[in-house]
């Protein structure tokens, strides 16, 4: 066993890949000399991001694509421009995801829809479209999806996006077990809270990250870089036993205090 991770020639396609956890994935595997298809809906972000990235990366083979996954079409183009590029896809960080918080009695039913859309029903269509175009033919390959902790702990004020979390983590489950014969694995990451562009407004609330700081037993809440490590480790040769596993990266909050 070679315990070192190795990404040279294998294609990572990352969702939700301009900012975030999806942007220090993308930095963590150009890191090990793969190469990255990243895809993000935000057009401007997505090309300032990448032109940071090959510069801190000049050797790094890194291929951006404009993309809404919550829409069908533009995924059908998505793989067909993934394609075109020639090379393959061994790795799907089915990252693309929204926060939202709202006392469950104001929830609104197009926030709801708008919400499981994204976080669970694209991140389905896409690991559907990937293993169908690129891992089933060569019975081979790796999707990492990205879950939370609302996915198996009830979170206040968050009850859409808890129902879409625990939908993936579900997800990921059944389809480890129905893609196992294909050689693909399927497995999820859960952080907790992440200091992301994703819950900005909570991060500039004093009174809700003292709260957090003393309710976490590590005293801080992750960095992106704190998750990106577990998708690395999923992704790698390493994992090549482990389907259906969900990972909790909270600096030990689910655990209790």
């Amino acid at each position: 066993m070679n315990y070192t991770f190795d990404f040279e020639n294998k294609g990572i396609l990352i969702t939700g890949a301009a900012s975030g956890i999806g942007l220090e994935a993308t930095r963590a595997f150009l890191q090990n000399k793969a190469t990255v298809f990243m895809a993000d809906y935000n057009e401007k972000k997505l090309t300032e991001k990448a032109e940071e990235l090959k510069k801190d990366f000049p050797d790094g083979e890194i291929f951006t694509f404009v993309c809404d996954i919550t829409d069908k079409e533009a995924r059908t183009r998505l793989i067909s421009d993934v394609k075109a590029t020639g090379r393959d896809v061994d790795v799907l960080l089915n990252n693309a995801g929204m926060s939202h918080s709202v006392y469950s009695i104001h929830e609104k039913q197009e926030d709801w829809e708008r919400v499981i859309s994204l976080n669970l029903t694209a991140q389905f269509f896409m690991a559907q479209a990937v293993a169908n175009e690129f891992f089933i033919p060569k019975k081979n390959g790796k999707i990492v999806n990205t879950c939370s902790l609302s996915g198996i702990m009830g979170i206040p004020s968050a009850v859409a996006y808890s129902a879409s979390k625990g939908g993936v983590m579900q997800m990921t489950k059944s389809l480890a077990c129905e893609w196992a014969r294909f050689g693909i694995t399927v497995n999820s990451v859960c952080p907790g809270f992440v200091e992301t562009p994703l819950i900005a407004d909570n991060l500039s609330n004093e009174k809700w990250m003292g709260y957090m700081t003393m309710r976490t037993p590590m005293r801080r809440l992750a960095k992106p870089d704190d998750v990106a490590g577990s998708i690395l480790f999923f992704a790698s040769h390493m994992a090549d036993y482990i389907t259906g596993a969900s990972v909790v990266i909270d600096g030990g909050f689910s655990s209790g205090s």
